[in-house]
């Protein structure tokens, strides 16, 4: 795991890579996530190989294998499109499923979407 400037709630298991980001008790973050500028609430789960970038991830969702999240300002060239991603409490994103900054996802996301 590497973590740095971020606030980290008991119970959290950290095996990936978290940044300026603050995790709620009981967070699991597999080998090769990576959690950036980000809140992740409690019980969530980011799977291995999964991207979360500047999204807020809600109560017990699950971001599944190489799932993007959200995405860097500096990446997204129509500033007018980019935003903070919400992904409601007890969301799935689907393995390799991607969610557009801005975008606020109440119910599943299929896998592969993008």
């Amino acid at each position: 795991a590497f973590v740095q400037n971020s606030l980290v709630s008991e119970g959290c298991e950290i095996y990936g890579t978290v940044d300026f980001s603050v995790l709620h008790a009981g967070v699991s973050i597999e080998k090769g996530a990576v959690v950036c500028d980000s809140i992740v609430m409690p019980g969530a789960a980011i799977h291995s190989g999964a991207v979360v970038q500047y999204a807020i991830v809600g109560e017990n969702a699950v971001i599944g294998e190489k799932a993007v999240v959200g995405s860097r300002p500096e990446d997204t060239p129509d500033k007018d499109r980019w935003g903070v991603a919400v992904i409601g409490p007890g969301v799935t994103v689907g393995p390799s499923a991607r969610v557009q900054p801005k975008e606020m996802m109440e119910d599943d996301v299929e896998e592969g979407r993008a």
